[in-house]
């Protein structure tokens, strides 16, 4: 069996994108993408899991409460700018993979 197929035809570019924007990933697999969408998919959660518990937000609204600059700031930064990529990425390659295929 596969690990990853050729993509399915007649498959709608803008559907593609609005998958990939709900959640990365999810765009490849409706085009019939399974590899690359769980890479896409699993990537994506793990950046959104390294954001989530990266977070303290009482020790977040004492530091913004005394004037000081977060010291997990540039981390959260750092991860945030990280999910939006891969989400562009996500979703760019998506419609374009739809659209090659049509």
């Amino acid at each position: 069996m596969e690990a990853e197929r050729s993509p399915k035809s007649n498959v709608n570019p803008a559907v593609a994108a609005f998958l990939s924007a709900l959640f990365p990933g999810l765009g490849q697999f409706y085009n019939g993408q399974w590899a690359k969408g769980a890479a896409f998919f699993f990537g994506a959660f793990l950046l959104v899991g390294a954001l989530l518990s990266s977070i303290d937000v009482d020790r977040f609204e004492r530091s913004l409460r005394a004037d000081e600059v977060p010291l997990n700031l540039g981390l959260l930064l750092v991860l945030t700018v990280s999910l939006v990529l891969l989400a562009l990425w996500s979703i760019v390659d998506a419609a374009r993979t739809a659209r090659r295929t049509r």
